[in-house]
């Protein structure tokens, strides 16, 4: 465990995201940005071990199945949840450039 530090200008905070009225409210805020990057961060070695060819195979084949019986999601739908699912490095970022 260790301890961050973190200056924060106040004004430019609330201009950012008007939502934050108090510094409690802006503590919490910026507490969730950095426990979302640090989440984002960990990582463990299973994760990052690459596919032998009979998996990818396996994973298309099955993947050509679902289609076929007209399983899955419409890309609008992913290009969503992928929306959703990034859209707190937009928060962090804008942060992180005031």
């Amino acid at each position: 465990m260790c301890t961050v530090t973190v200056n924060i200008n106040e004004s430019q905070i609330r201009k950012a995201n008007p939502s934050l009225t108090s510094m409690e409210a802006i503590s919490r805020w910026v507490q969730h940005l950095v426990d979302t990057c640090i989440a984002d961060l960990a990582c463990n070695d299973e994760s990052l071990k690459p596919y032998t060819m009979e998996e990818l195979n396996v994973r298309i084949d099955r993947a050509e199945r679902e289609a076929a019986a007209g399983l899955g999601e419409d890309h609008e739908e992913v290009f969503q949840k992928i929306r959703e699912r990034f859209a707190h490095k937009e928060e962090y970022e804008m942060a992180a450039a005031i």
